[in-house]
């Protein structure tokens, strides 16, 4: 079982201790606000009311960290002046403000999936999809380390969210392919996952295929024969390869 040393001596926080959401305003998608509510202030009470809350933003090879003053005068809204964020991963950092003990981190929290209100349903899938600007490509996924998997669509396509969900070339031909490559990402380490994510998907492939536990320290041929079989089973729970048939007739007809 692997274990975390932890050298700065700083408290382990849950992150049911805040209550942190992003959302957009106007009408138009250039403008982010995150809002940051203390939810069980018990968990602060063995730190200095001066401390800094910081939340610190990492997505796509960006980062950003948003200060909301201190736990005796704690902001509420914080805007994101950097438009590249769209699902990011937060964690929150408590620091210290004055003293010679001035920037030492105090106190943190695991890192959490931090999405926008505007689609509720991303934050209760296992694939997250998000507009954003992949071009030249038209979708792009990132597999993070503490995050679920997000698949980028690019921002200039029409009602992304609802052209993935309903397209049948992107269901029936993608969408696999995104399954699989999240698969094989996990099968790399040699080892059976750990984060949450990773077993989330895991509990999902064994909906798919009950009772058939992936290969995790096999060797690469038994795995993507375990894959092969998973994305096998896939394609016939939805009936993919029907629903493009039907999509191409339709387009020949008319």
């Amino acid at each position: 079982m692997r274990r975390r040393i932890r050298l700065t001596g700083r408290r382990q926080l849950p992150r049911s201790v805040v209550d942190v959401k992003m959302f957009e305003v106007g009408n138009t998608t250039e403008k982010k606000l995150v809002s940051l509510t203390i939810a069980k202030s018990d968990a602060f009470s063995k730190l200095p009311a001066s401390a800094g809350i910081k939340l610190r933003l990492f997505e796509n090879k960006r980062s950003k960290t948003l200060s909301f003053g201190t736990l005796e005068d704690l902001k509420r809204l914080v805007e994101i002046t950097d438009d590249g964020f769209s699902a990011p991963s937060c964690q929150l950092r408590v620091v210290a403000t004055e003293g010679q003990d001035k920037g030492l981190l105090l106190g943190s929290t695991d890192s959490w999936t931090l999405s926008t209100d505007e689609d509720p349903t991303n934050r209760q899938g296992i694939l997250l999809f998000k507009p954003y600007d992949t071009s030249p490509r038209s979708w792009k996924l990132i597999i993070g380390e503490d995050t679920y998997p997000i698949v980028y669509i690019d921002k200039k396509i029409p009602n992304s969210r609802v052209w993935v969900r309903n397209d049948p070339t992107f269901i029936s031909c993608v969408l696999p392919a995104i399954v699989g490559e999240v698969f094989e990402d996990m099968f790399a380490d040699n080892d059976q996952p750990e984060r949450q994510w990773q077993k989330d998907w895991i509990d999902w492939a064994d909906t798919l295929m009950p009772g058939k536990e992936p290969p995790w320290e096999d060797e690469r041929r038994q795995k993507q024969d375990w894959l092969d079989d998973l994305l096998d089973s896939f394609c016939k729970r939805h009936d993919t390869l029907e629903l493009l048939l039907k999509s191409l007739m339709q387009e020949e007809e008319n």
